[in-house]
């Protein structure tokens, strides 16, 4: 099962062809298309501009969300991402703490990749990465 990260979120509301042929072939499988609320907070963040909010892309992000399985940072999750990032420290490898909470969100979840762009995924134990 596949997580769908920020920067194939973006691509999507950007209407990038191959986003949505990637898009296409998820909802031809059946396969309902999920992201995590780590996602959810990086795009919302780009709802805003010198602190305030842009109504239009606040919208879209809130309409492209309620198409999506958004799953929550759980204690599961927690553990998981503390175990993930406490294994790449110690191997010198300190990847954002973002990518890392949407990966132990996945993991904890029952899924194994997650399709970005985003090659700091690659390093993260356990995670298979389909770029876009």
């Amino acid at each position: 099962m596949r997580i769908l990260d920020t920067t194939f979120l973006v691509d999507f509301l950007r209407r990038a062809p191959e986003v949505k042929r990637l898009a296409q072939d998820l909802e031809d499988r059946g396969e309902r298309p999920a992201t995590t609320e780590v996602n959810a907070f990086e795009l919302l963040v780009g709802a805003y501009e010198e602190g305030r909010i842009n109504q239009e892309r606040f919208a879209q992000v809130q309409q492209m969300l309620q198409g999506l399985d958004v799953l929550a940072l759980d204690r599961a999750g927690a553990i998981r991402a503390a175990e993930l990032l406490s294994g790449l420290s110690a191997r010198g490898r300190t990847p954002g703490v973002l990518d890392i909470l949407v990966a132990g969100i996945a993991l904890a979840s029952g899924y194994d990749t997650i399709v970005t762009n985003d090659e700091g995924f690659r390093r993260i134990q356990g995670i298979k990465v389909q770029t876009h």
